[in-house]
């Protein structure tokens, strides 16, 4: 994770020349602290991603830098470096808080992965902590949809718009970008919500068969009709029928669908009575309506009654800032259903995560990490458990947000909104972040927070 800013503390300072000269090289922008008082003074002016510092120091040694660290900045993870003999004081640290330790003499790579798993580490823990405060802003019927990225805040701008409403709803999108999640959502977060919520996917039905399912029949309107049915449309009366895939409805029901929408009145199949119903049309579809209607497969202006107002929904490349959110979300439900204790993902399985397409969008992220979670041996997701077309991914020059870009622009529009929320009083939007004044002064300097 390129631009992570550290912070090296030691007395010796060619231990610290040598370690900034070895992290620089990964990428990192580092600083050099030569006593623990030193440090605490930069720990109290700056916001750094990882504090490394040695034990045994003069005046202030490796403890006291851990536990005044904690104090300033309790987020910011500290490893301790040690002599080898001196292992037993490295562990003693890390009850104290203290994420990991290195062993002197220094092994470079041993150096280059606790670095990486530490930040990635945080990075998860940090999304997690975002995760929670975003859902805890939504509606209750919204905390299924992941997504705090500028085209996720549009769309449930909209949904709180829509759902107050009787008007019908076409979402459209690709496959996998969580298209019933928003009917769902809209559905329950509205005056209908007590109401019941009927879902049926107009393309896995055949067409001899979808007729009934929709409106219904009478005892005796076809050979395997034994008794009267009660179609999904009468269920949904009084709440939402959901109809996903609705450009693969054959004409002769869209037709009869339309008169639905029109009159509010259904005639079940073999029956001449006439049913009055109430509902609210979401349709759903990852076809070009409006293609279908000059081709002459859709009606026209059946499509114009369902798409009221639409909700286009963004695919997973387009909103890659929301990944390690989603990652995260996932992890924690596989992992709980795995009966495992899987606690993040390393960086460079993160970097492949971030750096692939999803053609599959959020389905295809959520089938990985299941996967991933069946797979994993140890307690940290690693390249090793995803699968081909993810480790042998080409990620150099990959154009997408870091990991440091994704976290920067979480906690920038999370920030932005909390002070807005408190009308610029920075004392109420530390409290509410649960964080410290200073820290939060720190990360509006760096994150370049919008104060005025």
């Amino acid at each position: 994770m390129g631009n992570a800013n550290i912070l090296v503390v030691d007395d010796e300072k060619d231990i610290c020349k040598a370690l900034n000269i070895l992290l620089t090289n990964e990428g990192y922008a580092v600083q050099e602290a030569h006593n623990g008082e030193e440090a605490i003074e930069r720990v109290k002016q700056e916001n750094f991603d990882v504090i490394m510092t040695d034990i045994k120091m003069e005046k202030m040694d490796g403890f006291e830098v851990l536990k005044q660290a904690q104090e300033i900045s309790p987020e910011t993870p500290v490893i301790m470096m040690t002599a080898f003999a001196s292992v037993g004081s490295a562990v003693e640290a890390m009850k104290s808080g203290a994420v990991d330790y290195i062993t002197k003499p220094f092994i470079n790579d041993d150096i280059r992965l606790t670095i990486k798993r530490v930040l990635a580490s945080r990075q998860l823990q940090m999304e997690n902590l975002i995760l929670r405060q975003e859902l805890s802003q939504r509606p209750a019927a919204f905390t299924n949809i992941i997504g705090s990225s500028e085209a996720m805040q549009k769309i449930f701008s909209l949904m709180e718009k829509v759902m107050p409403g009787k008007s019908n709803v076409l979402i459209t999108g690709e496959s996998g970008t969580g298209k019933g999640l928003v009917a769902q959502a809209i559905h329950e977060a509205g005056p209908r919500k007590d109401k019941p919520f009927i879902s049926i996917n107009c393309g896995a039905i055949p067409e001899t068969l979808l007729e009934s399912e929709l409106f219904g029949h009478k005892k005796g309107a076809f050979t395997s009709a034994v008794e009267d049915k009660k179609g999904l449309i009468t269920m949904a009366d009084g709440g939402t029928l959901f109809l996903d895939e609705i450009g693969e409805l054959p004409p002769p029901l869209q037709v009869k669908l339309l008169h639905v929408i029109q009159s509010k009145e259904l005639t079940p199949v073999g029956d001449t009575r006439v049913i009055t119903v109430d509902v609210r049309v979401i349709a759903a579809t990852n076809a070009d309506l409006m293609q279908r209607v000059k081709e002459g497969s859709f009606r026209e202006d059946l499509y114009y009654r369902l798409n009221v107002i639409e909700i286009t929904m963004p695919t997973l490349r387009e909103r890659r800032d929301d990944i390690p959110l989603l990652l995260k979300h996932y992890l924690n439900i596989f992992t709980d259903d795995a009966g495992k204790n899987i606690k993040d993902i390393d960086y460079e399985a993160m970097q492949a995560l971030l750096a692939y397409d999803w053609p599959g969008n959020i389905r295809e992220l959520r089938n990985t990490i299941e996967r991933a979670v069946v797979l994993a041996d140890a307690d940290v997701i690693t390249l090793h458990d995803l699968s081909d077309k993810l480790r042998t991914l080409d990620i150099e020059g990959v154009s997408t947000s870091s990991l440091r870009q994704a976290l920067d622009s979480f906690e920038r529009d999370y920030i932005q909104r909390s002070l807005t929320e408190h009308k610029g009083n920075k004392e109420s939007t530390a409290s509410a972040l649960g964080v410290d004044l200073g820290t939060l002064y720190r990360k509006l300097k760096k994150l370049k927070v919008e104060t005025s």
